[in-house]
């Protein structure tokens, strides 16, 4: 028995590096076999239930509920039948459908042959901190512990042994209390950039907890930290994890790892993944880990094998671990984005986007040119010309002979020279309607831009600056100012309230909008500009049926062909996702015909080897086919949207 003990503890000093100290209590083995396939670099990725172990900000990114549970054993080569092992329970929750946030619990125990045990019971909570903090959203998250230590009762307890003999006298440590429980907590951020990478930073025990069995001693925790980059694509994932922590012999330990993992879907019987992992640290530490996964949409299985490359021969651990999701699937909100900007952009008179030529230059001169030009667009937006109009020559000087950078630098230099900028265009409808005229006029659409600026003029008969602007629009453009009525006080409060319903729609006010507009229609029944208010905002707020209603006004009162024919468009999108809400609310017709699942699969996989060959345009394409079939497959539109994504993140 003594010989089984002493080899027991042997391989605990192996593991956890040094048994009678706090470094080793509590050690860091991971958790999860998804995380340790990658070398518990999962800190920047932090997007299961598990996440409770390695950055509870993580926990803000899921929106289903999901019970997951894990078992490792280690040392797997021992002779004396030691069992070196962990097990993991654990339930996250979202609030509202993630809006407010993740909570989640969990228990963990490592155990040593019942002669030493560990438990950690943690509530955790996550959620989105900042949306759209600089380029990407920052989440944080907290954990509360209660940690608990305990040894069983040995033979060693009343008869110490001194490493070569039997003493006969009582154990001081082994003879004393045999469990402590302590609080703990732990701190985590992720900040996920809108380009596909994550950046996560993990510190544990951030109060130190003195697990010392004995009252009179002291034996704390050291604070771990740990900080991870990631970059994620629909196939893949890439991290790189650096950590530090307080070593048993009271030096820092550091250790670095780089991972990657692999997913080849299948639309049929789910997705398959690989990955594998090397760390090195401090101490000669270095250690290889791989995994692999079968995941569904419902659930996932997890395997995981970490060898340590100087540890004694053999002595691998294995984790295997299973998830599983609750709920129904999130209905993405992809697709009606991109109807609410169309809209948007109708409302706006957005710049277009200028697409300069960037043959004979270094990837580093494309990039800086791409920056530039989106710079540029941006500001011109925000009625800042003068500064656009700086950032579009610094892509000029890049691309001097391009014909779209020339042309789109001459009008905002012609713009910026008049007028540098119009700080109050979000609330005065003077700046509103002379800013909506620049914009016609960068978009080359000059005949509206006479038009708004010979408007703004009517609110505004007395400014000679806005005069003297469309007097050289008119030069420019050979167009003649139109003559409108100079505005009376209930047409300038009514502008007013429009220019503050812009402001709201850009700002995601869609409550404010409709009360703006409902007002503005009380006073004028026929204002064109309120029923699109009204069908932007009732959109936005899935009120299809009534976002139709207002559609159809905007059109009957639009008397321009063209700008009608838009409008047409828009009412087509907003009738198509009222009659997906009716056939989603109605049960499946019997007489409805079958999915041609074949065919969904073929154009599945022919999207993902267009996607792994980075022709996004035609993944997309091959994605969209397979949808018009099977609308309601979720794992096509999960990665139509990803490639949306990342299209939208190039532009």
């Amino acid at each position: 028995m003594r010989k089984t003990i002493a080899a027991a503890l042997l391989g605990a000093a192996l593991l956890m590096e040094a048994p009678t100290s706090a470094s080793a209590a509590f050690a860091d083995l991971g958790l999860g076999a998804r995380g340790i396939g990658l070398g518990n670099a999962f800190v920047p990725i932090a997007d299961d239930v598990y996440t409770l172990y390695y950055n509870p900000a993580g926990l803000g990114q899921l929106d289903r509920p999901e019970f997951g549970t894990a078992y490792t054993r280690y040392l797997t080569g021992l002779t004396d039948n030691s069992n070196l092992s962990s097990s993991f329970l654990g339930y996250a929750q979202p609030l509202r459908g993630g809006e407010a946030g993740t909570a989640a619990i969990g228990w963990q125990q490592f155990s040593l042959s019942g002669l030493y045990d560990e438990q950690a019971f943690t509530l955790g909570y996550g959620r989105m901190m900042m949306k759209d903090l600089g380029p990407g959203d920052l989440y944080g998250g907290l954990n509360l512990k209660l940690l608990r230590r305990a040894f069983g009762n040995v033979p060693e307890a009343s008869n110490a042994y001194n490493g070569l003999t039997e003493t006969g006298q009582a154990d001081p440590v082994l003879a004393g209390r045999h469990s402590v429980t302590v609080p703990d907590a732990d701190l985590g951020f992720l900040y996920k950039l809108h380009q596909n990478y994550s950046v996560g930073a993990a510190f544990t025990h951030v109060t130190r907890p003195n697990v010392a069995f004995s009252p009179s001693d002291t034996d704390k925790l050291p604070m771990g930290v740990k900080l991870g980059v990631g970059y994620r694509s629909l196939l893949s994932d890439v991290v790189a994890q650096y950590e530090t922590v307080q070593s048993p012999i009271g030096t820092q330990d550091q250790r670095f790892t780089v991972g990657a993992e692999r997913w080849f879907p299948w639309l049929l019987v789910g997705n398959v993944g690989v990955r594998a992992a090397l760390s090195a640290g401090s101490r000669e530490y270095k250690q290889l880990s791989t995994g692999a996964s079968y995941q569904s949409q419902r659930f996932r299985v997890d395997y995981a094998f970490a060898l340590p490359i100087n540890g004694l021969p053999g002595q691998g651990s294995h984790q295997f671990s299973f998830s599983i999701k609750f709920g129904g699937l999130k209905e993405p909100d992809e697709s009606v984005a991109e109807v609410l900007d169309a809209m948007r952009r109708l409302k706006e008179g957005r710049v277009p986007e200028v697409k300069p030529k960037s043959e004979g230059l270094s990837q580093s001169q494309r990039v800086l040119l791409e920056e530039e030009v989106t710079h540029a667009r941006a500001l011109a937006m925000q009625a800042q010309y003068a500064k656009a109009t700086d950032s579009l020559s610094k892509a000029l000087a890049l691309g001097p002979e391009d014909p779209n950078l020339l042309r789109g630098f001459g009008r905002l230099n012609f713009v910026s020279t008049l007028v540098r900028e119009l700080p109050n265009y979000k609330s005065d409808p003077v700046q509103a309607a002379w800013h909506q005229g620049i914009m016609a006029y960068l978009g080359n659409d000059d005949a509206a831009a006479v038009e708004k600026l010979s408007y703004a003029l009517s609110l505004a008969p007395d400014s000679r600056e806005i005069d003297v602007f469309l007097g050289q629009l008119e030069l420019a453009t050979g167009l003649k100012r139109k003559e409108y009525p100079k505005a009376t006080p209930a047409a300038l409060e009514i502008d007013r309230m429009l220019t503050q319903a812009a402001t709201a729609i850009e700002e995601g006010r869609y409550q404010d909008v409709i009360s703006l507009a409902q007002e503005v229609l009380k006073r004028d029944p026929a204002n064109l500009s309120a029923w699109e208010d009204l069908g932007i905002a009732y959109f936005a707020q899935s009120d299809y049926a009534a976002s139709a209603s207002a559609w159809e006004k905007a059109i009957a009162l639009e008397k321009d062909p063209a700008r009608r024919a838009v409008l047409e468009n828009q009412l087509k999108s907003v009738r198509a996702f009222l009659q997906r809400s009716k056939r989603a609310a109605a049960r499946p017709s019997a007489s409805a015909g079958p999915v041609p699942v074949e065919r969904v699969q073929q154009l599945y996989s022919q999207g993902l080897d267009f996607y792994a060959a980075g022709e996004l345009e035609k993944a997309k394409a091959a994605f969209e086919q397979a949808l018009s079939l099977d609308p309601g497959n979720t794992e096509v539109r999960k990665a139509y949207n990803r490639v949306q994504e990342e299209l939208r993140s190039r532009r």
